[in-house]
């Protein structure tokens, strides 16, 4: 008998993961002040996801379409709170890229690869997203990190 994995979509693990780090800050039984417990479920999860996709050949590009998912989710909830307003989208993006880069100590690209691809993903908010943005969308953030 063959066994069959279902591999875990990228925009599915990207939306699991936000829903499971939104309900480990409304946890109850902890305070206020104190980051919630590390939560093993989700690392399992991830990792469990992360080891399929690099059996089945696909962990370069599955994990940058995850994380591109990330961007995309993070970008429209912080586009909305910041009432559409553009300018300030863009001071927050800089402001968190400089975050970012600042805080990384160890020389993988990971944070500035985040800020590029909310950079992408934020020259689309306001505008019609047909299939033909989206793809001009992966074009630009895959690009340069696929090869």
């Amino acid at each position: 008998m063959t066994e069959i994995t279902i591999r875990p979509e990228p925009r599915t693990t990207a939306l699991t993961l936000i829903r499971a780090t939104a309900l480990d800050h409304v946890a109850p039984g902890g305070r206020d002040d104190e980051p919630p417990l590390p939560n093993r479920q989700m690392h399992d999860d991830l990792t469990s996801t992360l080891e399929c996709w690099r059996a089945a050949g696909t962990l370069r590009e599955d994990s940058l379409l995850l994380a591109k998912w990330l961007a995309v989710e993070l970008c429209g909830y912080l586009y909305e709170s910041l009432d559409q307003d553009n300018g300030r989208f863009d001071r927050w993006l800089r402001d968190f890229g400089d975050e970012v880069c600042q805080s990384q100590t160890h020389p993988h690209p990971a944070g500035p690869t985040a800020v590029e691809i909310m950079s992408v993903v934020a020259d689309g908010l306001g505008t019609r997203s047909d299939s033909r943005t989206a793809t001009e969308q992966l074009v630009r953030i895959g690009v340069p990190y696929l090869y």
